[in-house]
């Protein structure tokens, strides 16, 4: 019994936390070959996820709390400065209820200014990420791949989207 309680706590303790940092840079590397957004103010580049703390905003033109999440992702650009973080905006769910529409989009783009790379999202993306079902949706990872925080928008929830708080809170 006390071997099998030992073996659970090297799980918890050693290997859990390689296990979720594995699952991070997995996802974060699955978005190499990812196609920027021809909207995009940034060109995506796979190497800005390596060794650095990384936001991960999931979005939608036609989501209204991505707008302003994009707007807390503003603040959060301001507030870090020049230190080495890479924001990335993946479009997910963009023909939900019809078809796409860039003239959305640009209407998207001149409200929100994002000053990141805005990427195509895909399925194979969405399930990197632990199957991505909701919008917004926010990841943050640390330097060592690890997942740190994550806000999903749930149905009917009062909080609509994270803020520059709690997400410069999760960099730190």
């Amino acid at each position: 019994m006390k071997t099998r309680a030992f073996i659970i706590s090297l799980f918890i303790i050693v290997l859990a936390p390689m296990a979720l940092a594995a699952d991070g840079l997995r996802a974060l590397q699955s978005l190499k070959g990812a196609r920027t957004l021809d909207v995009s103010a940034k060109q995506f580049d796979a190497a800005n996820v390596q060794d650095k703390p990384v936001v991960v905003a999931f979005f939608a033109s036609w989501c209204p709390p991505c707008t302003d999440e994009f707007d807390e992702m503003a603040k959060v650009q301001a507030a870090i400065g020049d230190r080495p973080v890479t924001f990335i905006g993946i479009n997910l769910f963009e023909a939900w209820g019809g078809e796409k529409d860039a003239a959305r989009m640009a209407r998207f783009i001149a409200r929100t200014r994002p000053g990141f790379a805005l990427i195509e999202g895909s399925p194979a993306i969405s399930a990197a990420f632990g199957t991505i079902d909701r919008i917004p949706t926010v990841a943050v990872f640390g330097a060592d791949g690890r997942e740190t925080w994550r806000f999903v928008h749930e149905r009917g929830a009062v909080k609509t989207y994270a803020t520059a708080d709690e997400i410069i809170k999760a960099l730190q």
